[in-house]
């Protein structure tokens, strides 16, 4: 039996996607899985790494203005929609699971043509283009945020299932994963991150305020993203209680590590913050479309478990003070993590899968 994925562009895609792929291996005996990724290196080395086989397709995003650089889309689509029908025919799955972004692209019209069962799994409260686009197309669409139906035809089956999130969030030993960073585990940690591309307005507002951080006796571990890394690797520090990495590959163990998160507010990272039961200090990404983001951000905010700063507003001075009085507050920060716990929807992958195996495994071996 095989099952064809299909998502990425960014880990909030393709973590997801592996997540659900865990748990459909623990389901059904000598399942094969097949993931269609794009042509960047990170999302084909992440995959490859989880045991799976690659296929990468060509497509590109679709310009936003119209210029030469349609013409080169139009034939990588064309390009990513013939290789993801020979995929498919070849492996004969019985669904194509697709997470989003524009590699899923070429896939969901393939399995559409072949008559292949399509499922989709939108992690956001307002869809990406792709899902809003060919999500008419889905048999059944799996929700991390219920305002998401409204953006899928009535037609269309939906579940809000919650964000999947991979096994070990949340169960990771502190004094282990501190270490393995080279900090100390009894001293008071802070993670940074905007996520797998990095965020260049929290990048340099940390590189203010870094060793501020570590005056008032507390550490850090910084997540710049790699095309941001070379600019910020000289705060690397493991003696002075800072880590700078350009990707965070082991998530489990940095949260593990920390007491307190700053970061973008994607879908997957307020996931896999909640389940850790983490207090986080959102600043949203202002360009996130239909301002999801933000959204997202005040869904924990509202139930006590965050605080948010947009980026119109973010300074060194207020960022540090926000910082701080948190760190200073411990009944706060007690309170915001059991409050980020009762956020967490840590069965999605499992809801997911089982919903998958039952539909179109059982069901389809019955007939």
């Amino acid at each position: 039996m095989k099952i064809v994925f299909a998502g990425g562009g960014t880990g909030g895609h393709i973590y997801p996607a592996l997540a659900i792929a865990g748990k459909l291996k623990e389901k059904v005996q000598d399942l094969e899985i097949v993931y269609m990724a794009g042509s960047k290196s990170m999302e084909k080395n992440i995959v490859e790494k989880a045991g799976y086989r690659v296929e990468t397709l060509p497509v590109v995003a679709m310009p936003r203005k119209i210029s030469p650089a349609l013409v080169a889309f139009a034939w990588k689509l064309g390009v990513s929609v013939m290789k993801s029908i020979s995929v498919l025919r070849e492996a004969k799955p019985a669904a194509l699971v697709a997470t989003g972004g524009y590699v899923a692209g070429p896939p969901i019209m393939a399995a559409r043509i072949l008559g292949i069962p399509i499922v989709i799994q939108e992690q956001n409260s307002y869809p990406g283009v792709t899902n809003r686009k060919l999500g008419r197309f889905a048999d059944i669409v799996f929700l991390g945020f219920g305002e998401a139906e409204k953006y899928f035809p009535s037609s269309v089956e939906t579940v809000e299932s919650g964000n999947p999130i991979r096994d070990g969030f949340g169960t990771a030993v502190r004094e282990e994963s501190s270490k393995s960073f080279g900090l100390d585990p009894a001293k008071k940690t802070l993670i940074v991150f905007g996520g797998s591309q990095g965020a260049r307005a929290i990048n340099n507002t940390m590189a203010e305020i870094a060793g501020d951080i570590t005056s008032a006796g507390c550490q850090l571990i910084w997540q710049t993203g790699k095309f941001e890394y070379d600019r910020y690797s000289k705060f690397d520090n493991a003696d002075k209680g800072i880590r700078v990495l350009p990707f965070i590959e082991n998530m489990s163990a940095a949260y593990a590590a920390a007491d307190l998160v700053v970061s973008r507010s994607g879908a997957m990272a307020i996931a896999e913050i909640s389940a850790c039961g983490l207090p986080a200090l959102f600043i949203p990404l202002p360009t996130a479309a239909a301002n999801h983001q933000e959204y997202n951000a005040r869904s924990l905010v509202d139930r006590g478990a965050a605080s948010l700063i947009l980026e119109r507003d973010l300074t060194s001075e207020k960022l540090l003070t926000e910082i701080k009085s948190l760190f200073n507050d411990e009944g706060l920060l007690r309170s915001r993590s059991e409050s980020a716990k009762q956020c967490a929807r840590t069965d999605a992958a499992e809801t997911i899968a089982d919903s998958i195996v039952r539909r179109f495994f059982v069901e389809n071996r019955n007939n």
